[in-house]
């Protein structure tokens, strides 16, 4: 529900915030592309829309409005999440520089407050559920009825569980087998909840941000066709199809400054990550890297971040794409590592991100 770059938000939502305006004047300005270099898929990631009580993840009606109007400015078209799917699984071509917008929890402000500036710019963009929430009319949230008028109107949902739990780890004293069958009645529960209100089950986005290996095969074996993380980064070629990343716009992440740098990020493949993407099997991890796809495309300098760390000193072989720092002992639930480089051919920044859950309850 509450996302953040490198790591868990909430009440700490100010502190994230930080880490990533540090992170930022680290890697510099992302860059400007050529004209004619090939633009990656961006997705843009709201919750709350004009609702100020909960500030880490809301943006404010006039924020919003000035961000769709730049992008109709600055030439990114808006394209649905059903056109992404297409070009995801079918291989159709999307419209110059396009964007993605969505909105996790189907949060009232949305409706009231973000809808009418969508229309007026004739963006498309989904919604994805936490069906509990709706099944017991939680007041900030909309209602079954106003969903299914909705998608009438043309708004896309997708689902969000049901009862929006963590899922990254199995919990104290849970058994993997318990595990796994929680994992699974959480998503297909909600897939029951789209399927009574004529709502179709294609697209999943996990509640927190946080999966799992358990996570992605029961959303495979559902039927989900693409899922969504909370990992910053565009989309490379390549992507696993179920863990597709999302740039966060809210809080602080939210100002229009950062709105800006955010679209100026390439997208960057990478192989072979470790610790691999899920649960940490330990708090100390050895290693932290990867290895960056196609490796001539960039410069020499890389920089590694790990959101608990900050900036971690790396070792980089160009020939291979070879990233890798020393490991270190992890006291947070929630960490993220994030790979940068910058592209020969436009000189912008690339990143990629990916979800490590630990052992710890910070």
């Amino acid at each position: 529900m509450i996302p953040a770059w490198l790591g868990r938000a909430g009440r700490r939502g100010a502190r994230w915030a930080g880490a990533l305006a540090a992170l930022l004047m680290v890697l510099g300005t992302p860059g400007r592309a050529r004209a004619d270099a090939p633009e990656p898929v961006r997705i843009l990631l709201y919750h709350r829309v004009g609702d100020s009580r909960y500030p880490s993840t809301n943006v404010s009606a006039e924020a919003f409005r000035a961000q769709m109007a730049w992008l109709r400015d600055a030439g990114y078209t808006v394209v649905s999440t059903r056109a992404l799917e297409d070009h995801l699984l079918r291989g159709r071509a999307l419209p110059p520089r396009p964007v993605v917008i969505q909105f996790d929890d189907g949060y009232r402000s949305v409706l009231e407050n973000a809808w009418p500036v969508l229309q007026e710019f004739g963006y498309p963009a989904t919604v994805f559920l936490a069906t509990r929430a709706l099944d017991r009319g939680y007041s900030d949230f909309v209602t079954w009825d106003e969903v299914e008028r909705w998608a009438r109107q043309g708004m896309e949902f997708g689902v969000h569980g049901h009862a929006h739990q963590r899922l990254g780890r199995a919990d104290p004293g849970e058994s993997a087998e318990g595990y796994a069958r929680r994992v699974r009645e959480e998503f297909a529960l909600a897939a029951e909840r789209f399927r009574s209100h004529g709502l179709p089950v294609r697209w999943v986005a996990y509640p927190y941000g946080e999966y799992s290996p358990e996570v992605v095969e029961a959303c495979r074996d559902l039927g989900f066709r693409l899922g969504f993380t909370q990992d910053p980064g565009a989309v490379p070629e390549g992507a696993d199809r179920l863990l597709l990343p999302r740039f966060a716009v809210v809080g602080s992440l939210g100002d229009q400054a950062r709105f800006r740098e955010r679209l100026g990020y390439g997208a960057l493949a990478l192989a072979d990550r470790w610790p691999e993407p899920g649960p940490l099997a330990s708090a100390e991890v050895e290693r932290f890297g990867a290895r960056i796809v196609e490796p001539a495309r960039y410069g020499r300098v890389v920089n590694l971040f790990v959101s608990e760390l900050g900036r971690v000193e790396a070792r980089y072989d160009p020939a291979t794409g070879r990233v890798e720092a020393p490991g270190a002992r992890l006291r947070r639930r929630i960490n993220r590592v994030l790979i940068s480089v910058r592209e020969k051919a436009t000189g912008r920044f690339a990143l990629a991100s990916w979800l490590l859950v630990g052992p710890g309850d910070e």
